[in-house]
């Protein structure tokens, strides 16, 4: 099992290589800085899924999720764990 230091530290590759977003602080806010759009977000999720195995389950989608890296990893891990 990733700790939540490890998961957060591979998101924030996958915005680095996957996405090409260097995310300054695990804190930062993406969605008020404008960091993720809507087509990033898709790109983000599916990245995500095929990273960590789940299927995302769009009517269970909050944009409360995707706040800052904190916030997916935590996401990531509820979908991980109820697959």
């Amino acid at each position: 099992m990733l700790t939540d230091a490890d998961l957060t530290q591979q998101i924030r590759s996958i915005f680095s290589i996957q996405l090409s977003i260097e995310i300054p602080d695990e804190d930062t806010d993406l969605l008020d800085t404008g960091l993720i759009d809507s087509l990033t977000m898709v790109d983000l999720l599916a990245h995500l899924e095929t990273s960590y195995g789940f299927a995302v389950v769009m009517e269970d989608l909050d944009v409360e999720y995707f706040r800052n890296l904190k916030s997916i990893a935590q996401y990531v891990q509820r979908s991980s764990e109820s697959r």
